[in-house]
């Protein structure tokens, strides 16, 4: 047998078990289902190439392309369930066109079978292998067009490793059909797959995607364990001939025992080492990122941007995998979620009356889940349900933020309970028990210190502001006048027009219809200058709907009859001259006589 029967019998094992551990995880979740299906039909098809190249019978050949044939609609199926999870946000679809065509695929095999073996054909193994691939990278081109209109910076790049990934395991899968056609070719293609399953089916237990020096680590770990059998094996086999059968199965009891004894230990200080490794530069990353956080938080122009800011900090570390922040709410019974990292939603809001315990160790210090799992151990005697339920409930509460650690955001003031308590940061990180240690708890506390001041000092300006506006809501209010007293001047002085000197009203072919149309325009502006004082907490707007096509000296003659009939305007000479080729422009004529008047 060649070595790409003898890997594929290796592939299919390990795939096997791949796609059955996710299953084992949770058969209810979809994506790890179609995941599962996925993995094993990969591993039919490796199996079966397997039994075709030891037994090299041609319906075993055949049988082989059934799994072949099924790989593309649950590969793709697997995909679009992946990418429309909360975390990442795609669509979710259907494989309907490539169902289409596997139905083709199968019928073209009944065809083989029944009337003519068209399956050991170059002209059918060629549009097959096309089919097959074709669909294996259509789902690499779904991650590509998702991975385009993925804003997340921590889901783009989950994607974009899966997308090179995928597209590196695809071809070289291909090429181990190279030797088929008398070309000489490792065959690496059943490795790097099995690789790729393995690293994708990681993606489904952890919302962060493993970076590279942890799936490297995972791989030494894998790697090691494989050494362990093989040298155990082959220690305890060396000697044994094919006519010791009773010995042969002894010493492979005794292989089994020994390498389940050793199994754990082994594993754990491996990857207690590497994690250990891992976890210190990490730590270092973050540490200056944070304190590069909490210098640009200074320049922060608003609360929105600063919560964007810490938000975006937390997913680009790669250190934590859940983050959470609640700001004071106006009455201050509360704290509301302003921002999240992490797939799921925590609690919408924490009510400071229900969770005082929470609260009241946050006024003195941080609060951390391992910490409250040891004050729980500890708890025993008299008073020992009430302080259980104290922990318990804090235990819950950070739960329920979908954190391990939360650390207080103080302001500068004091109250009754103890320090101003402005906010709550909190910070989670699922892939390891216990992941912050104190000097990491210093670092949050700093910036949780930066935000509070950057929050205060932000009610600082909107309280500047508001002490802007009020001044000049004053100043308006002295404009006010003036501009109140032109109509009122008007409307006098027109409804002194109206009597004439017989004391008595003047009739309308003595110019008493101009001043009653004079009175009520100025009643209509009195109105509108009103309105736009009251309207002063949203900015008067000009709207382009009352722009009306206007003869400019109609409008300037209205406005020297209102200053003509004004008293303050008595014994001063105004000399006009108007313009009759003067087109007519589009404007409000109330606007515009408020202009004339103002330049009067």
């Amino acid at each position: 047998m060649n070595a790409l029967g003898i890997s594929s019998l290796f592939a299919a094992l390990v795939i096997l078990a791949v796609g059955a551990s996710v299953l084992l995880r949770d058969r209810t979740r979809r994506t790890y289902t179609a995941f599962a299906a996925f993995a094993f039909m990969v591993a039919a098809w490796h199996l079966c190439t397997f039994v075709a190249k030891a037994l090299q019978e041609p319906t075993v050949e055949w049988l082989a392309l059934w799994p072949a044939a099924t790989i593309p609609p649950v590969a793709l199926r697997f995909f679009r369930e992946f990418l429309a999870e909360p975390a990442i946000g795609g669509v979710r679809r259907s494989p309907r066109v490539t169902l289409a065509w596997t139905i083709i695929a199968y019928l073209a095999l009944i065809y083989s079978a029944l009337i003519h073996p068209i399956h050991t054909t170059l002209w059918f193994q060629i549009p097959f292998g096309a089919y097959v691939f074709g669909g294996l990278y259509l789902c690499v081109l779904e991650l590509y067009v998702q991975y385009r209109s993925t804003p997340g910076q921590v889901a783009r790049t989950r994607i974009r490793y899966l997308m090179i990934g995928g597209l590196v395991a695809i071809t070289l899968a291909l090429t181990d059909s190279l030797p088929r056609f008398g070309i000489a070719w490792p065959t690496v293609g059943n490795v790097l797959t099995i690789l790729y399953l393995y690293f994708l089916s990681q993606t489904l237990f952890r919302y962060r995607l493993l970076d590279l020096n942890e799936l490297l680590g995972k791989m030494v770990v894998l790697g090691t364990l494989v050494v362990l059998l093989w040298a155990t094996y082959s220690l305890l086999l060396t000697f044994v001939s094919s006519d010791q059968e009773g010995l042969f199965l002894l010493n492979a009891l005794v292989a089994a025992f020994v390498i389940l004894v050793l199994f754990e230990p082994i594993r754990g200080r491996l990857e207690s080492f590497i994690n250990t490794r891992r976890l210190q530069r990490k730590r270092q990353e973050l540490r200056g990122r944070m304190g590069d956080l909490r210098r640009t938080l200074r320049d922060s122009e608003n609360i929105q941007d600063m919560v964007q800011r810490i938000l975006t900090a937390v997913e680009e570390s790669g250190r934590m995998t859940h983050a959470s922040i609640y700001f004071i709410d106006s009455d201050g019974a509360g704290f509301d979620l302003v921002g999240h990292v992490g797939p799921e939603r925590p609690l919408e809001r924490l009510d400071a009356t229900d969770r005082k315990p929470f609260f009241d160790q946050l006024r003195q210090s941080y609060v951390k889940s391992s910490m409250i799992e040891r004050e729980l151990h500890l708890i025993e005697g008299e008073g020992a349900t009430s302080n259980r339920e104290r922990w318990e409930q804090m235990l819950v509460t950070l739960e329920e933020m979908n954190v391990s650690l939360a650390v207080p955001m103080f302001g500068s003031g004091e109250t009754e309970q103890g320090p101003w308590l402005l906010g709550v940061l909190g910070f989670g990180d699922d892939r390891i028990d216990d992941p912050f240690d104190l000097d990491d708890i210093d670092v949050f506390g700093r910036v949780a210190g930066q935000a509070a001041r950057t929050i205060e000092s932000t009610q600082v300006l909107e309280r500047i502001k508001e002490r802007d506006r009020l001044a000049a809501i004053g100043e308006m209010a002295a404009g006010l006048a003036h501009e109140i007293r032109n109509p009122l001047g008007a409307i006098k002085g027109a409804a002194q027009l109206l009597i004439g000197p017989d004391g008595k009203p003047i009739g309308p072919d003595e110019g008493g219809e101009e001043f009653l149309d004079i009175i009520v325009e100025e009643v209509d502006r009195l109105n509108n200058v009103v309105t736009q004082f009251l309207d002063y907490a949203r900015p008067f707007k000009i709207e382009h709907t009352n722009y009306e096509e206007i003869d400019v000296n109609v409008v300037l003659k209205k406005t020297l009859a209102l200053i003509e009939s004004d008293g303050a305007a008595a014994g001063v000479k105004i000399s006009t001259r108007y313009d009759d080729l003067l087109p007519p422009v589009k404007a409000d004529p109330e606007q515009l006589r408020q202009v004339f008047l103002n330049l009067g």
